[in-house]
């Protein structure tokens, strides 16, 4: 799910859509925008520029590879009788986590492995502090947005099993 996310909605193409439905800075839709635009992939470094396109990219990727890693191991930290909370609190958290680490290093790679010409509409060099915090706040609130939705689902699959064995009922005997 969280592949065929990243895959489908943070492609250029629908991007391009999408920033005209949800251009109106103060709108209602600002949640709905982060949630759309963080993971974020760029195919023409031409088109974007280089800072972007390594940052943006280098972020969907650390974001995926995170993410992935760890829901695939949250059923097992997760003990069976913690119920389906515990799995959705994890799943919140773990992808909070995932997305708020891949933007700061992303940020960081980009800042450091770039020159600061090409950050420049991005990254003001002596604005540093805001650039990670809006990093960190804008991961965060992706991470909590996304990961409330994944938790919803994940734990809503612990609840309800589609292959859970029931007990065969026997027919009544007519004696």
């Amino acid at each position: 799910m969280l592949v065929g996310f990243v895959l489908l909605v943070g492609n250029p193409w629908t991007y391009q859509e999408l920033a005209v439905a949800l251009s109106d800075p103060d709108s209602a839709f600002r949640v709905l925008d982060v949630m759309l635009t963080y993971p974020r992939w760029h195919v023409d470094v031409d088109r974007v520029g280089p800072f972007l396109f390594w940052f943006a990219n280098l972020r969907t990727v650390l974001f995926v590879l995170l993410a992935v890693a760890g829901l695939s191991r949250v059923s097992r930290w997760v003990n069976e009788a913690a119920g389906g909370v515990a799995l959705f609190v994890a799943t919140v958290g773990l992808t909070t986590l995932s997305a708020s680490i891949a933007g700061l290093v992303s940020g960081m790679v980009g800042v450091v492995l770039l020159d600061a010409g090409a950050a420049l509409p991005y990254y003001v060099p002596d604005q540093a502090e805001d650039f990670f915090l809006s990093q960190l706040g804008t991961s965060a609130m992706f991470g909590v947005l996304f990961g409330s939705v994944l938790g919803a689902v994940v734990a809503n699959q612990r609840r309800n099993p589609a292959n859970r064995e029931r007990p065969a009922r026997a027919p009544k005997s007519l004696w």
